[in-house]
């Protein structure tokens, strides 16, 4: 596939989604140990089923599994364009959601795709130009 000029965009944005580890944070000069643990072990300030559900993604990132799909590059660079530009736009202008991530945006897409079956026999028959009224 092409090169992305945006590729590294949702890095510099902090997607959250790299494939390197996050670096740790510095810990500021004079700070000592005791300080650093007291620091980490401190609560949230609240409780994750009471964040508003727009603020954070549906689920965190290590959950996901990496799958290869297989497809045209014409095809995956629309997908990615409407990915991109119409459905993330919606979701964050039209519906105030924020750190929307690929990996959930691809995992709605193809959630769609499961439930809509037929279309994807119908695609397939499509591409393959084979008449799909002589077949029922």
């Amino acid at each position: 596939m092409s090169e992305d000029p945006f590729g590294d965009l949702d890095a510099a944005m902090g997607s959250g989604e790299s494939a390197s580890e996050p670096e740790s944070e510095p810990e500021p000069e004079g700070a000592d140990a005791n300080d650093a643990a007291e620091s980490e072990v401190e609560p949230e300030s609240e409780p994750l089923d009471e964040i508003d559900p727009r603020e954070r993604p549906a689920f965190e990132f290590d959950e996901t599994v990496h799958k290869a799909l297989y497809v045209l590059e014409a095809v995956a660079d629309e997908f990615d364009d409407i990915i991109t530009y119409d459905v993330e736009r919606e979701l964050t202008r039209d519906h105030g959601l924020k750190s929307v991530t690929k990996s959930e945006l691809h995992n709605a897409a193809l959630g769609v795709a499961t439930e809509h079956p037929e279309e994807i026999v119908e695609r397939v028959l499509e591409q393959r130009g084979v008449d799909d009224e002589g077949s029922e």
